[in-house]
Order: C-alpha cells, then structure tokens, then sequence
C-alpha cells in the first residue's frame, strides 16, 4: 500500500495480508508513522515528490516480495503514478486513466459532458485576471474557484461587482495565479455519495447531506448521514453517480462525489477516487456498523461489501467560535464525556489564535453525535457544541504586548513584518521604537521582550493585517514598515502604499515575488530577460519547448530555495516533469517554511553560464553594488552548495554585473533598501535569474561583514530614519568568506560529532545543523535537503573554499545508516 493510514494498515492485517507500506517521512510526524511501521510487515521510506522514484520502489518491491496487488488509499496527487507502475506489473487493481478522470476537474467535466451526464456549463480563466472577462461572457451569478486550491479555498459566488471585488481581494492574499474555474450556479442542497466498487461493479454505500455557510463562501460547516432524501431522489443521484464511474472505467475500491440537486436533476460537482473525508466513513459505520474502510479488504480476499440499514442517525459538526486570542477554555472535557458524542477534536488551547473561518483548513474543530434521526442528530450537534465555551480577545490586536513600557516617538518607530530574533534587537539597539507582528509559528519569547509592542497574527493574509496595521498606525503611527523576510515583503509594501510612508511598495515587491510577473514586465520595458510562459497543462510543457527550445526551466511563480525546480531536457522529460509537479502541488511545501503555498509554475528559457548573487543597497534611488558572491553547485540538480566571496572575477566582468543589476533594479522599480539579486553570466551577456527586495540568506549577511565590514541589516534597519549616511560607491574587500552546504548521502542520520569542535574554531563564522541523530536523509533536490550550513572567513577567497571544505571534511562527521526498504 501506497500511503496508507494506520487503520487500514491495520484491517488489511486482521484479514492476514502481509503489508508492505511505503510512505514519505515528511508527510507526517514520526509519532503517527510509527503505529503504521508497528501494523506493517516492513516500512518503506520515500520521497512522494520524486515520481520515478516511487516508481521504482514499487516495482522493485513488488518483485521481491511477489506482492499480490498495489493499493494506494491516500491523496491523490501520486494515485496515477502507482496506478501505472502497478499497471505494467498485472498489479493495477484501476486503469490509470479512469484515476485521471475522477480526480482532474476539468477532465471530469469533459467526461461528463461526452457522456452526456450532468450537464453544466463551464468556462475557464487563464488566471485570476482573466475572471472578469471570462465573467462577461459567461453571465451572472457564476460560481469562481481557483483549479489548484483545496478546501473550499477563495470558492465564491459572484452575482454582482462587489462580489468580484471580494473574490479577487480573497483571491490575492493566497498569491494565486493560475487557473479558475468558472462554472453555473447549482440552486440547491448538496449531497456526497460513498461508493465501493469491484470488478467494475459499483455499490452505494450511502448518501451524505452537507451542511455549508451560505452564499457567496461555501466552507463545509457539518454533515449528517443518512442524507433525509425522499427514494426518488436517492435513486436518482446513485444513478448519476455509477454512471459517472462506468463511463470512467472505474473498478475497484472507494469513491467519494459530490453531488448537488437541482430542480433540474442531481449535477456532479467533483469526484475523487479515495474515500470521503470529514470523518463520513465513521458517520457511515456509527450509523450503520458497517466498517467502509475494512469493506475495501474484505472485497479483495472475494468477501461481498453489505452494508447494514442504518439503525440512527450521525452527524459531525464544526465548531464556529469568535476568532481571536483564546483567553478561556471550558467544558471540553464534560463535552466529551456525554454518551451520545462519540468524538471530539478542539486543537486549540489557551493562548492560541483562532482564525476567521475562510475554507476547512481554519475551521475550529468539531464533534461528532449519533441520534434517532438526522434531524434529531443535527439538532443535538447543535445543543451539544453550546457546552464548549471559548473566550477570545480581539481579533484585530493580538498582542503579546499591547501596550509599550515607556512612550513611543513616530518619528522613530518602525513597524516590523515576521523578523527573526536579531533584526529586532538591532532595531532597538539603533534607538528605534519597534512594533513586531509575528506569525504564530515563528513566534519566539525574546522577541516580545525586545519589541515595545508584539502583535501575533497572519500577516500573509491580507485581509487579515490590514485592520491590524490601520489600527497599529492611529495608535502609534509609525513612520516606516519593513520586512527582511520573503513572506512579509509583500505585505509590508501593501502597507508602505495604505499609509505613504515611502520605502518598496507593493507592485515592486510583487514583481519580484512573481517570476512570471518579473519576466513579463522586464519584456515590456525592454529588459534583458528570457522567454517565459505559465504552465497551465502537460501541452504546455512541450508547447513551450517546441515554440523556444530546449533545455527550459519549470519552477514555481513565487518560492525560493529551489524548491520544485525542474529542468526539462527534452520531450522525453515532459511526463515525467508534469507528474513532480502535481506532486509538489498536492504535498505543498513540507519542509522549511511550510508558510508558503506551492500553486502556480512558469517555464522559462534555460540560461547557461557562471551564477552569481548580489548584494545590493539603494538609497533615493542610487543602486550600489556591496558584495558580489560566487554561487558554487553541482550534480544534476539546483541546490546551492556553497557561495564564494568576494567572486573571483576580472574588473570586465564585475562591471557587467553591476550595470545589469542596476538596470533590473531601476526596472522593477525599487529605489530604497537592500536588494538580492541572482544572475547568470550567460552566452548573451549578463541575465537575471530572480531577484528579492531583501538580504540574501545561506549566511550571506555574514560573508559581506567578514569580507566588507559592512552590516546590511542595520543599514536596512537605519536607512529609512536616516541613521546611516548612503554607500556612494562600491565598497573594498577586506578579507574573504566561504558557505558550504552540508549533504550526505540517503538513509537515515545515526551520529553527528565535531560540531562543538567546529563552533569553538576561530575562522568559523556559523554553523547551522539542520539534521538529528534518526533524521531521514532522501536524494538532494533543493536547498532544504542540505543538512546543515557552514560559513567560514578567510584572507583570500580561495582560502576560505579551502578553509570550508577542509574543516567539514575533517572535523565534522555526519554518519548515516542505511534505511530497510
């Protein structure tokens, strides 16, 4: 089994299979993936994100152990990928196609309209830019959600231009890009339909009524099984649900679809071929004693699925409290204990932040109760949640101080976006008042004992900060908004505009986030750039090599670190390119900061030569180049291994570089503050690869003060108060620094020694470890798989890559275990 979750591993073995479970480590924490290793005959550890190596973990497993069929049970985004490889073993217990057609919305919908089942007009947008004009064409109210988003994230109805406006403000604060949907409005209760299939035989387990907020949001609120629906119209809808899976040539296992019914019949909204979510298979089996989890296994030793008249009813409720900081909890406990609840879940405690309800994933909760009926069962949810009492504090200022020690001066107060712990202490060092908001978890103790005020919200959301910073402004009208950190820089800009305050406002900062933004505005003004498109479907990937050649770079619109970055050789790389990135899509970005999101991708044309990163400051306008850095990679990927400062490069060069990157700052229009911009000395000359309005990471802060003197973060902290005088020309290297990533080989970390050897080293300027002894180390990939940091200063550049290489080749030992497969 691919994926599977504890409890299935569980039933398979109650039946007497042997379990061969492969999981990828990230995905979960070590706690709960130990009850699946415990249930397993082996565990098998991989990266979802590497297709082919997943592939090939299943056949070679498969073939050694003459395994008699390939289940995968978990999230959709590796379903196809198994479902092939099982396929070319005789294993397969679907056709990969039918997997495609269930769980791709626009490939549902067109097999849905070729068989002439549930008819729905649709259209779709490039992007969100394009909804109104789609819009218009398509006539209103319509239904808008984003392709690539979960959970009824930025789903609206839009029956007027204050809708749209909504939609598009909801829209933006996840930095979305890609495609949407633009459907009909579907009048009328919605329903999901759990369905066991075998041998292409499909049964209806049973019918779910959904319970959501009312137009124009549609975030699932509760569900109660069975659905109260006259015969007719059960009938009806199992009807257009076991055609939908006959005319996708689904065969065996769990389906889950949801269904809405019109006044014109059922239409299907969406299928998957997993089973539903939401807690509706334990509804099923309160209500009924059928186990549809266990069915699935009894099905594959010739068992027959038969699923009992329900006895009562279920339903499963989501706790709707006043978002805020909670300053009060109480009756969870007499809640839980009640005969007729049968589950409850409240991640929250006091001190925690509760959010707005937007989509499920910020939903508070819920409980689940068994009753006579469903209307007795939704009723008795509803008394029931009223036992959970829940204060909160203000939404608008969650502060862990509120209120400074001593009285604040405008002139000098600087409202901070997301800052580590050193930024802040600088920022008071120079004298400056600070207000911090923090996002919860990145939140540290020390950082409100710095800050004059600390205020904890998300600050990615716009909708969020923006009441938040008008508030933080009539108290204690700062006079600058800054951020050092890649999510906050947007959002800082955003508020740079709302009160006029100077420094990067947001479309620069936009520019620079979106790559696909950057590349189409440096064409327009007639920038030095490279060809690049958006990726919309698997054409596109060989559309764009066609149309401008090959090797081309595919990457996410808006990421760094070199996460899901790929190269594309060839059109024999395109399938396998297009699966990576539905995984990365699916698992989003599970290591590092899981603050970002992983939506949209570009591709755009491959530029060779030397890289290079910058370090740069504007003042008024004026763009001086501090620090030019030596990229140092390696192997067939993009993982920055190392930097080398100062670049060991002629004067020709040097200069190149410094026009180019004036020429791209003045283009994107930055024109205060430091900047980090990356570029290739390619065959056509100097290129930019991306830039940043913020300092570089990977220690690069460090080597321009070893190598420089120069502290980039109190300058960006000091310039927009005027408390440093401007760097008029490119300062002179007075000594050297090297970086080297820290990597090893897969498996699993046992031992680590000489760390404390290698921090108590006088040349050693940082060493960052991000590995433990039982770390899983998987094939490198991007910057988030190196292990660890080490930067070291020197006299002489070519020193310190000797100095850097010599003390992690002799000093530090990472030992690593091989990990059973």
């Amino acid at each position: 089994m691919v994926q599977p979750y504890t409890q299935f591993v569980e039933k398979a073995v109650s039946l007497g299979f042997e379990v061969w479970s492969i999981w990828d480590p990230t995905l979960q924490p070590a706690s709960y993936l130990a009850g699946v290793e415990k249930a397993s005959t082996a565990m098998l550890w991989t990266d979802f994100s590497d297709l082919d190596g997943l592939r090939r973990l299943v056949r070679e497993t498969a073939i050694a152990h003459e395994v008699g069929c390939v289940l995968h049970l978990g999230e959709e985004a590796t379903m196809v990928a198994v479902a092939e490889e099982a396929e070319a073993l005789g294993l397969a217990v679907n056709p990969p196609r039918a997997l495609r057609l269930l769980n791709d919305k626009a490939a549902l919908r067109e097999l849905l309209a070729e068989h002439g089942l549930s008819p729905v007009r649709t259209a779709l947008a490039a992007g969100p830019d394009e909804v109104p004009a789609v819009l218009e064409a398509f006539g209103l109210p319509a239904v808008v959600k984003p392709t690539r988003l979960q959970g009824s994230a930025a789903v609206r109805l839009v029956a007027g231009p204050d809708d749209l406006a909504q939609w598009q403000q909801e829209v933006a604060a996840f930095s979305y890009r890609g495609p949407v949907l633009v459907e009909e409005f579907l009048d009328g209760p919605e329903f999901s339909v759990e369905t066991l299939s075998c041998e292409g035989s499909h049964l209806v387990v049973g019918i779910t009524a959904k319970r959501k907020t009312p137009a124009p949001s549609f975030v699932e609120t509760g569900h109660v099984f069975p659905a109260p629906l006259p015969a007719a119209d059960a009938a009806a809808i199992g009807g257009l649900v076991t055609a939908l899976l006959d005319a996708s040539g689904y065969r065996f296992g769990p389906a889950h679809t949801e269904v809405i019914l019109t006044a014109d019949g059922p239409r299907v909204v969406e299928s998957q071929a997993r089973l539903g979510g939401d807690r509706i298979p334990a509804l099923i089996r309160i209500a009924t004693g059928f186990d549809i989890e266990g069915a699935i296994f009894d099905l594959l030793v010739g068992g027959r699925a038969e699923p009992a008249e329900p006895t009562r009813a279920a339903a499963v409720s989501y706790f709707a409290l006043e978002p805020g900081v909670i300053t009060r909890v109480d009756g969870l406990e007499r809640l839980a204990a009640l005969e007729h609840v049968h589950e409850v879940r409240f991640p929250f405690a006091v001190g925690d932040v509760l959010p707005r309800t937007r989509h499920s994933s910020t939903r508070h909760g819920h409980l689940i109760v068994a009753a006579g009926t469903a209307e007795e069962a939704e009723q008795l949810a509803a008394e029931t949640k009223e036992l959970l009492h829940v204060e909160t504090g203000s939404d608008v200022l969650n502060a862990v101080h509120a209120a400074p020690a001593a009285p604040m001066r405008p002139e000098r107060t600087l409202l901070l976006i997301g800052h580590q712990t050193e930024p802040v202490r600088i920022a008071k060092d120079l004298g400056l008042n600070v207000v911090l908001i923090q996002h919860k978890e990145k939140f540290q103790p020390e950082q409100a004992e710095l800050a004059d005020v600390t205020l904890i919200a998300d600050f990615t959301d716009w909708s969020v900060l923006e009441p938040l910073a008008r508030a933080a402004h009539a108290i204690w009208n700062f006079s600058a908004a800054l951020s050092l950190t890649e999510p906050g820089l947007e959002p800082a800009g955003r508020i740079n505009d709302l009160f006029g305050l100077g420094g990067t406002g947001h479309e620069p900062a936009r520019l620079l986030r979106d790559k696909l933004a950057m590349r189409r505005h440096l064409a327009a003004v007639g920038a030095p750039t490279v060809a690049a498109e958006p990726l919309t479907d698997r054409g596109s990937l060989a559309a764009f090599g066609e149309a401008h050649g090959y090797p081309f770079v595919v990457k996410p619109v808006d990421l760094t670190a070199g996460f899901a970055l790929f190269m594309v050789s060839g059109p024999e790389d395109v399938d396998g390119v297009w699966e990576r990135i539905g995984a990365a899509r699916r698992t989003g970005m599970d290591r590092g900061s899981t603050m970002y999101a992983v939506t949209e991708f570009l591709m755009e044309q491959y530029i060779d030569g030397p890289e290079f990163s910058i370090e740069g400051f504007s003042f008024d306008g004026h763009h001086t180049v501090v620090a030019i850095t030596e990229k140092l990679t390696g192997g067939d990927h993009f993982v920055e291994l190392g930097h080398a400062q100062p670049a060991r490069l002629d004067a020709v060069d040097e200069e190149r570089i410094t026009a180019a990157v004036a020429e791209f700052l003045d283009a994107v229009g930055i024109k205060d503050g430091p900047s980090h911009t990356e570029l290739r000395l390619s065959s056509r000359g100097p290129l930019i690869i991306e830039g940043h309005n913020r300092l570089g990471g990977d220690h690069i802060p460090d080597l321009v003060q070893a190598s420089y003197g120069i502290d980039l973060t109190r300058y960006a902290l000091a310039w927009p108060f005027g408390l440093v005088e401007p760097l008029t020309e490119r300062p002179k290297a007075v000594g050297a620094g090297c970086v080297r990533g820290i990597v090893g080989r897969p498996g699993r970390v046992a031992e680590i020694s000489g760390a404390d050897e290698l921090r108590a080293h006088p040349a050693v300027l940082a060493l960052d470890l991000a590995a433990r002894p039982g770390s899983v180390i998987r094939p490198i990939q991007d910057n988030w798989d190196r292990l660890g940091l080490l930067a070291v200063s020197a006299a002489d550049t070519d020193a310190a890559v000797a100095l850097c290489e010599e003390l992690l080749r002799d000093v530090l030992t990472v030992r690593i275990e091989d990990v059973a497969r």
